[in-house]
């Protein structure tokens, strides 16, 4: 069922805010809108994905000194990766391997971008993709002055398995068993954090249809290569208030659980994890400390009914802005969508909620993509991942905000079939000024390259 044409974009966003504004704290929602449209519309999209080839998360790459090369790179999954420049425009497209059988042998699920590696006595760019498949990191380094191929494959070739074991099903705080390299409790959600007081860096991912983070730092190798050494790991409740995250239920989807986490994104300043657990909400870590807060500081409305975000609880993202200031944006993909019976959310379903990055993470109110009918690109459905950037580039002087579109023009009604799948640009200029209640701002002043 398409909700679009039940409920018009400022209908949703209005009765969101509303219901925010009689749960919560008054400093840190907004009060109902009264505007009429809100107009945050995609301007550019990427070609459809199809088939075995799935558009998932993006990430943004910033020319070190042409901002107009700047680079998309998107996970595709077993399409493998792809490229883009700031028209949407294919650059580059990294395929994956088959096994003897035929079968794809890569799963590229997220991907990350960090500055300044060290690597054969120079500094570089890498880019981090998790390898469901392989249960592994795939790590490419990124040429500034190659305008066809800028990804280089340099992941060492013995750098060996995100997740050997799993916890034990039947004593999961106190056991693990062994776990086979099958795509299923494989690598699968993905950060990367450079911690600059110690010059190193690091990737945190998670274990799929589990409730575990680990933590890894990324090491340079012989031959210009990037292995990884294993460093923490989190593991966090697959029970929540009194609710058994492992249950499945295909009848009724008010019953129906996961204990995994895939949307995460990490405070480059603070070096906070902000990870969602996809059903139960946003949990926080410092890597600092390495210490994990008791409880995420927002759930979704399948634990607190006036949460602004509904599960799954998707792509995270952050936009930084001075003196600690800016948003973490967060994919409310809500379960409107699929085939009966659906969870439908109204309100909350395609919508991203904002909360401030500052102590707190206040939440500050929602918004969504809508079509854009004059460009005929059509609206964000089911977003899995997310990416923005303050920085000021061609075309979006105000930044960008990049998402992954589940339903790229409605191929399939969407059933729950995804027929085609893509990247919409947003300027984030468009999100800052329509946001109701005027409380975002646009700061060009953050260098992801000098955080």
């Amino acid at each position: 069922m398409n909700l679009n044409h039940l409920h018009p974009w400022s209908l949703a966003l209005a009765a969101l805010l509303a219901l925010a504004a009689c749960g919560g704290d008054d400093d840190n929602v907004v009060p109902p809108s009264t505007e009429t449209t809100v107009a945050l519309l995609p301007v550019l999209e990427t070609a459809n994905e199809t088939g075995l080839s799935d558009m998932d998360d993006p990430a943004v790459w910033v020319h070190p000194s042409d901002r107009g090369r700047s680079l998309v790179i998107a996970a595709a999954k077993r399409g493998g990766l792809r490229v883009f420049d700031l028209q949407a425009r294919e650059v580059q497209r990294v395929d994956i391997a088959y096994d003897g059988t035929g079968e794809p042998a890569n799963r590229f699920n997220n991907v990350d971008v960090q500055y300044g590696f060290a690597l054969g006595g120079e500094r570089v760019d890498l880019v981090v993709a998790s390898d469901r498949l392989q249960d592994a990191l795939r790590i490419w380094r990124v040429d500034a002055a190659d305008t066809t191929s800028p990804l280089e494959d340099v992941t060492d070739d013995a750098i060996g398995r995100t997740f050997p074991t799993r916890p034990d099903p039947a004593d999961r705080v106190n056991a693990s068993v062994p776990n086979p390299a099958d795509g299923e409790n494989t690598a699968y959600g993905l950060a990367l954090w450079r911690d600059r007081t110690q010059d190193k860096l690091y990737a945190l991912v998670a274990q799929n249809n589990e409730a575990v983070v680990a933590m890894f730092e990324l090491v340079a190798r012989p031959g210009g290569k990037v292995g990884m050494e294993f460093v923490a790991r989190w593991q966090f409740p697959y029970e929540w208030k009194g609710q058994d995250l492992t249950v499945e239920n295909d009848d009724d989807p008010s019953k129906d659980f996961s204990p995994q986490f895939e949307g995460m994104v990490v405070d480059q300043q603070t070096g906070v994890l902000y990870a969602g657990q996809e059903d139960v909400g946003i949990w926080r870590v410092n890597l600092h400390t390495r210490v994990a807060d008791t409880a995420p500081f927002v759930q979704t409305t399948a634990f607190d009914a006036a949460s602004p975000i509904a599960r799954d609880v998707e792509g995270l993202t952050l936009y930084y802005a001075a003196n600690g200031k800016g948003y973490l944006l967060a994919s409310s993909q809500g379960q409107a969508h699929g085939e009966p019976p659906t969870l439908a959310t109204p309100g909350r379903d395609d919508t991203f909620a904002v909360f401030a990055r500052d102590a707190g993470n206040g939440y500050l109110g929602s918004f969504a993509v809508p079509r854009n009918p004059a460009l005929g690109i059509d609206a964000v459905q089911e977003c899995d991942g997310a990416d923005v950037t303050n920085v000021a580039l061609p075309g979006f002087p105000g930044g960008l905000l990049l998402v992954q579109d589940g339903y790229n023009d409605d191929l399939n009604n969407l059933d729950g079939e995804e027929a085609a799948t893509n990247l919409k640009f947003v300027p984030w200029a468009g999100v800052a000024a329509n946001f109701p209640g005027g409380r975002l701002v646009v700061d060009t002043m953050y260098d992801p390259r000098n955080p």
